[in-house]
């Protein structure tokens, strides 16, 4: 069989290699006997729909015709991931407003095309939002603003 879309094929293995890893991550996970319900229970169903989803791409890529591989930009690669590291370093010391503005800045400056004014606009409305859903509306406990693990 020939590779009609070599750019489908390889994100469709790239999806498939994470959701492996995903579930090798999560077998770690204790679980008890005949528990039904896990902690691990979300992610692995969602890491199986991500391994169904990557054999679709990888199938398409064999079917149809598409566009061939090309590396992406590494400004928003690098960025994207420096974000998420970013929120895994600052919200247990100042809260997950602070991590979520951070990440949301960080990740927005991944394109040229941003104004960033604009940027930091949109992260303070998008945090405001968060902080009012999950703190106040749903009551979620974490603390939204912390200072040296001190919620506020």
């Amino acid at each position: 069989m020939r590779i009609r879309s070599s750019q489908d094929v390889a994100a469709g293995a790239v999806v498939v290699a994470f959701a492996v890893a995903v579930l090798v991550a999560l077998s770690r996970i204790p679980t008890a006997k005949f528990q039904a319900i896990s902690p691990g229970l979300f992610p692995r169903v969602c890491a199986f729909a991500l391994i169904v989803g990557g054999i679709g791409l990888v199938v398409r890529g064999f079917v149809r015709a598409g566009p061939a591989f090309a590396w992406p930009p590494w400004r928003g690669v690098v960025l994207v991931v420096l974000s998420v590291v970013a929120f895994g370093l600052v919200a247990p010391r100042l809260g997950y407003a602070a991590g979520g503005f951070l990440t949301v800045v960080i990740a927005g400056l991944a394109t040229r095309d941003v104004k960033p004014l604009w940027l930091v606009g949109y992260a303070a409305a998008l945090i405001a939002f968060s902080v009012v859903l999950f703190s106040y509306l749903l009551k979620v406990p974490m603390p939204a603003f912390a200072l040296r693990g001190v919620g506020l």
